[in-house]
């Protein structure tokens, strides 16, 4: 029988999940770490980061035909182990696409290529303290600013993420245990709060309220650098929405076995 594969953690993740249970066509459902999925019928789920040589031999031993790649946009190792592989084994490989607002051209909303080029510029301008928004991954590479000034980190409220902040050493004080703010009100009261003087994130789209982030910024007076987001194999087939997966679903004629 063979199988969908679905790297999520994401609302895409879960949009994916949904398409295929509706279609009643069976697959895997992968994660980074362990989080709770309510998965459907049909639905297995793990986690776990896959090296090249593991996810060739998963794709082999479960039959994988179609790889829905909804993991964030910042999954960079994670692209290029699913590009590798889809290449050598001929997988097609569809990529539910964010929307992104259009690219500000107001002067506190900052682009930046590499968390290298942000971290220079916080460092240079003397800010403290910044509110870094990018993810409790990314702790280990704000650790040349958090370890000489203060920065306020918010993460997920899951006892995963915290224990990978404590991994870091990362001043507990410091972090934020919430998820993103949904409207502008509730991310300006976070700047607010912190008294930041800058404010770090990722360019992750609409799904991860980039354009309410950058209003609250905005409304705050300070300065928001956001690093743009990594680029994708060429052959990944981007499709819009429940709609577009649908659409590529039928017109491949993807069927329950």
């Amino acid at each position: 029988m063979s199988m969908v594969l679905v790297f999520g953690g994401t609302t895409e993740g879960k949009m994916a999940m949904a398409v295929l249970a509706a279609a009643d066509l069976p697959f895997w459902y992968s994660t980074k770490i362990a989080i709770d999925v309510d998965l459907p019928a049909g639905g297995h789920y793990r986690y776990g980061a896959f090296s090249t040589a593991a996810l060739l031999a998963f794709c082999e031993t479960h039959s994988i035909s179609l790889i829905i790649h909804a993991s964030h946009p910042f999954a960079a190792e994670l692209h290029t182990t699913i590009g590798e592989v889809s290449e050598r084994m001929g997988i097609p490989v569809v990529r539910p696409e964010r929307a992104y607002p259009e690219t500000s051209t107001h002067p506190l909303i900052r682009y930046a290529d590499s968390y290298s080029e942000v971290l220079e510029a916080l460092l240079r301008h003397n800010y403290e303290p910044v509110l870094s928004l990018t993810g409790v991954q990314t702790i280990a590479r704000w650790k040349p600013y958090w370890q000489q000034k203060k920065m306020f980190c918010r993460i997920l409220p899951r006892d995963t993420s915290l224990a990978i902040a404590q991994a870091d050493n990362f001043p507990e004080d410091q972090l934020l245990l919430s998820f993103p703010g949904k409207t502008v009100e509730e991310e300006l009261a976070v700047i607010q709060q912190t008294g930041a003087e800058a404010v770090v994130t990722k360019e992750s789209g609409e799904s991860g309220f980039l354009s309410v982030k950058q209003r609250a910024a905005i409304a705050a007076g300070k300065p928001l650098y956001i690093i743009r987001r990594p680029v994708l194999p060429a052959h990944f087939i981007k499709v819009e929405g429940a709609e577009g997966l649908r659409q590529y679903l039928h017109q491949h004629k993807m069927k329950a076995l």
